[in-house]
């Protein structure tokens, strides 16, 4: 992945001599400008709107924040936050974004932005309610995206500095699955659950078939959950690979027969779950892997 920064990533950006005017004040402390090339920046600042009308010229030492965003949906998308979430659960997303980029080490998709910030909107309002919204994924995300939970766990004390609000770890979860999705060019959230339940149901038939338990610390481990996850992605893409080595099918067919009726199995679930016949190609991958992950086990 390409971590180098890249301004359509909501990220905070500065050119010399650059003057910008007043678009639409969205309150005091945040606003919406042109800039030198007539682009919609998003700049934020205390104090920075007071007493402006449009038109005006933004005083760029009051700027502490500034995002401008590849598509000009998102601009309008972000904009209308200002008009439904206090600028506090704007301010704290951004902040939150920020650190999980840090720590993950990563550059997230702008899109995370929208997403996180209405969720943690909703979350403190379910939270000021007693609502505790369960997360079924819980033990699939701490699973799967364990550097991703850990960081969601710090934004839980984020949310608690800033809000009072003490929030539970089926929170934690969901605010994870927002960093996995930002990382996968902000795909649909309902795309990354299905990702995940398909990667979880996929371990469970290769371990009921073998009767073992995997071992999740083994390198052979990781590389299956990633080639689980990334046939996933190209499933419901509708771009996975056609048949083009049938030799190598019914050779790997013949020298790991266990594999193949596993793999045979892992056939089926897709079948019955997508509608979708699996390809010999890919049945030779999903071979590969299982009796790579499961002959040492087996030994």
């Amino acid at each position: 992945r390409d971590r180098s920064p890249s301004r359509g990533l909501g990220d905070v950006y500065k050119r010399q001599g650059e003057r910008m005017r007043l678009k639409k004040a969205f309150n005091n402390n945040a606003l919406l400008a042109l800039d030198d090339n007539d682009e919609e920046v998003i700049v934020m600042g205390k104090g920075i709107a007071f007493g402006k009308k449009s038109g005006d010229l933004i005083d760029e030492s009051l700027i502490q924040k500034k995002f401008v965003f590849d598509k000009s949906e998102l601009n309008e998308k972000f904009s209308q936050l200002f008009d439904e979430i206090p600028q506090q659960y704007v301010e704290l997303t951004v902040s939150i974004v920020e650190m999980a980029q840090k720590e993950l080490d990563v550059r997230f998709d702008s899109s995370i932005y929208l997403a996180l910030s209405d969720h943690i909107t909703y979350a403190i309002r379910r939270y000021k309610k007693n609502e505790n919204l369960k997360n079924a994924l819980l033990f699939e995300v701490k699973k799967f995206y364990p550097n991703e939970f850990k960081t969601a766990l710090k934004s839980l004390d984020m949310i608690q500095y800033e809000t009072g609000c003490i929030m539970t770890e089926d929170e934690a979860g969901y605010i994870a699955m927002h960093f996995v999705n930002a990382q996968q060019s902000g795909e649909e959230m309902s795309q990354t659950v299905k990702v995940t339940k398909m990667v979880e149901d996929i371990l469970h038939i290769v371990e009921y078939h073998y009767q073992i338990k995997l071992d999740e610390n083994s390198l052979n481990y990781t590389r299956f959950v990633t080639h689980i996850r990334y046939f996933a992605r190209r499933l419901f893409a509708k771009e996975l690979n056609q048949d083009t080595d049938d030799i190598l099918y019914q050779q790997i067919k013949e020298r790991y027969p266990d594999a193949y009726r596993c793999a045979l199995k892992v056939k089926k679930y897709i079948k019955e779950s997508c509608d979708i016949e699996l390809t010999n190609e890919e049945m030779t991958y999903f071979m590969l892997h299982i009796n790579r992950v499961c002959s040492r086990i087996k030994s």
